[in-house]
């Protein structure tokens, strides 16, 4: 996916069961205040999320694609 190598995500494991995945905290990625920008998160979830629906399609299948998604954030990762 050209937009998580973007970012940096990092595919740990990858399976119908499970898909782990991760982000590094970058300069690049964060808010004016040292913060991982809330997009980042988002798009690791998101990557994350599309990956293990992509292993989980049948076959002949045409896709899929993110059609809503909400988030809470607790705090800031610095």
């Amino acid at each position: 996916m050209p937009f998580a190598e973007l970012l940096g995500v990092e595919v740990l494991a990858a399976s119908s069961e499970e898909v782990r995945a991760r982000i590094a905290w970058e300069e690049r990625l964060c808010t004016a205040g040292g913060v991982l920008h809330g997009g980042a998160l988002m798009s690791l979830a998101d990557a994350a999320g599309a990956y293990c629906t992509f292993l989980n399609l049948p076959e002949r299948s045409a896709g899929t694609a993110t059609i809503e998604s909400k988030t809470n954030f607790f705090r800031a990762v610095r």
